[in-house]
C-alpha cells in the first residue's frame, strides 16, 4: 500500500484531516530553515516508518546532503527510488548505505567524512515481545543500548551532531511496565550522559572515545498509525492475505500519523535544550483508541464488515465471505501491557516552551556515571557470553539500577502463540 493510502488511513484512524501539529510546525518554520537548511545530516534507520517520514520533512528545508543508513537494505532502496521519482526532492544530494550503525563501517565512515551537523538515529528493537527471553533481551540491549553508546562515542571522537544529536524514544519510556520501555528509558540517559561534562572520555561501556561535546534531545510520542511492524499495519497485510484480523479488546491507545511523527522528530531535535524530552499533549478522551475501532475503521476503508467470533479457532475456520469479515479481539495477554499511556513519568517536570500541542518534561537527575558504568558493563559481558546470564529476572534487577520506576508486568504466555 502506498504512503499516501497509509497517510489516508491514519487520518481516519486519528480523526484529524489536519496534522494536530501543524500550527507548531508553521510557528517554528524559521527555526527549521535554519536549522537544516545548507546542512549535512545523517540519518540512522531511515528506511523505517518514522525515520522516513522524518526525511521527508528535513527534505522540506533543503539540506546540502543526506546520507540515509539502515540495515533493511531492500526498504532503504525502496525510500531511495521513491525519493528519485518525486519530482519536488528528486534532485536532492542523497545517499544509502546498508550498514550496522554499530559496526566498524559505521565507524570508517564517521571517522572520514567532514562532518554531520546533525545527527538522527532511529534504529531500535522496538517490539514488547522482544523481552520473552534472554537471547532475545540481550538483542534488545545490544540495539537500543551498547551499538547506541559505541555510535555516540564515535560522533564524539570524530565531530559529528555539532548541530545536534536526536534519538527518538517511546512513550512506554515514561514509567516503563516492560523492558523495550526501560531500555528506552536507559537510551534517554545514555543520549544525555554523552552530552555531559561526567562523559569525558571513552562510552559506557568502557570503549575509548573523544570528549567533543554533543547537544542532545529526544521525543517521546504515541503509536504511529500503520508503521512498520504495527498491528495496523497487520490489518493491512492480513486483508491483503485473506486472512482473519485479531488485536486486543480491553486496550485503548493513542495514535499519531506518519507526516505528524515526522513533524515531533524534526521540532524535536530543533527547539528543545540539551537533555529535554519533547512530547505531544493527547486528550484521553479525543485521542485515545480501541484496537476493535480501528479493525471496523479499516475494513470499511475496504468495503468490508467485521464479523466478530469468540475464539481463534473460529476465526481461522471462517473464510472471509462476501463482505464479512473474520475478527477475534480478546483481552490482552502481553506481557509488559500497560493500561493506559503516559508520556511524563514519575520524578519529571513538564516545561512550556511556547507550543500548542507539544511541551517537554526535564528527567530526573541521571545516575552516577559509576552506576551507569556498571549496568552497561554487565549487559556487554551477558551479550558477549549470554550463558553467564541466570535469566530475565537478573536483567531486570540490572534494568532496576538506572530505572527505579520499572514495574515489570510478567504474564505467563507468549504473543508467538497468537494470531
Amino acid at each position: 500500500m502506498t504512503e499516501t493510502r497509509l497517510i489516508e488511513l491514519g487520518k481516519r484512524v486519528t480523526g484529524r484531516e489536519r496534522s494536530l501539529f501543524e500550527r507548531d510546525y508553521q510557528q517554528a518554520a524559521g527555526r527549521l530553515r535554519e536549522a537544516f537548511s545548507g546542512r549535512r545530516i545523517l540519518v540512522v534507520g531511515a528506511a523505517g516508518s518514522i525515520g522516513s517520514s522524518t526525511l521527508r520533512c528535513i527534505l522540506d528545508w533543503n539540506p546540502e546532503e543526506i546520507l540515509l543508513v539502515d540495515t533493511a537494505e531492500n526498504n532503504l532502496v525502496e525510500v531511495l527510488r521513491d525519493l528519485r521519482s518525486d519530482p519536488a526532492v528528486a534532485e536532492a544530494n542523497l545517499a544509502i548505505q546498508p550498514i550496522d550503525f554499530g559496526s566498524p563501517m559505521m565507524e570508517s565512515i564517521l571517522s572520514t567524512h567532514p562532518g554531520f551537523d546533525w545527527v538522527f538515529n532511529f534504529a531500535a528493537v522496538k517490539h514488547v515481545r522482544s523481552e520473552r527471553d534472554v537471547p532475545s533481551l540481550l538483542q534488545m540491549a545490544d540495539t537500543n543500548l551498547l551499538k547506541a553508546d559505541r555510535f555516540l562515542g564515535w560522533l564524539r571522537t570524530y565531530g559529528h551532531g555539532g548541530a545536534g544529536v536526536f534519538f527518538v524514544s517511546s512513550d512506554k519510556a515514561a514509567n516503563p511496565a516492560n523492558l523495550m520501555g526501560a531500555s528506552k528509558r536507559m537510551m534517554e540517559q545514555l543520549l544525555f550522559w554523552h552530552g555531559s561534562p561526567e562523559a569525558g572520555q571513552g562510552n559506557l561501556h568502557g570503549e575509548p572515545c573523544g570528549d567533543k561535546p554533543v547537544r542532545c534531545t529526544t521525543a517521546r510520542f504515541a503509536n504511529v498509525a500503520f508503521s512498520d511492524g504495527s498491528l495496523l499495519l497487520g490489518f493491512l497485510n492480513r486483508i491483503a492475505k485473506r486472512q482473519p484480523l485479531a488485536g486486543p479488546s480491553d486496550i485503548r491507545r493513542y495514535f499519531v500519523t506518519l507526516e505528524e511523527a515526522g513533524q515531533i522528530c524534526c521540532l524535536a531535535a530543533v527547539l528543545p535544550a540539551h537533555g529535554e524530552i519533547l512530547v505531544p499533549r493527547l486528550s484521553p478522551i479525543e485521542d485515545q483508541k480501541d484496537f476493535r475501532e480501528i479493525a471496523a475503521l479499516v475494513l470499511d476503508y475496504h468495503r468490508l464488515e467485521p464479523n466478530w467470533v469468540d475464539s481463534e479457532i473460529a476465526a481461522r475456520q471462517f473464510l472471509p465471505s462476501g463482505k464479512s469479515w473474520p475478527c477475534y479481539f480478546s483481552p490482552s495477554k502481553a506481557m509488559g501491557e500497560k493500561e493506559y499511556e503516559e508520556f511524563v513519568g514519575a520524578g519529571e517536570v513538564p516545561v512550556e516552551i511556547g507550543l500548542e500541542k507539544l511541551h517537554v518534561v526535564t528527567p530526573p537527575p541521571l545516575p552516577t556515571t559509576g552506576l551507569l558504568r556498571k549496568v552497561f558493563a554487565d549487559l556487554a559481558g551477558w551479550r558477549e557470553a549470554p550463558a553467564t546470564c541466570s535469566g530475565k529476572e537478573q536483567i531486570v534487577d540490572c534494568m532496576k539500577l538506572v530505572v527505579d520506576s520499572l514495574q515489570h508486568v510478567t504474564k505467563d504466555h507468549s504473543l508467538d502463540k497468537g494470531m
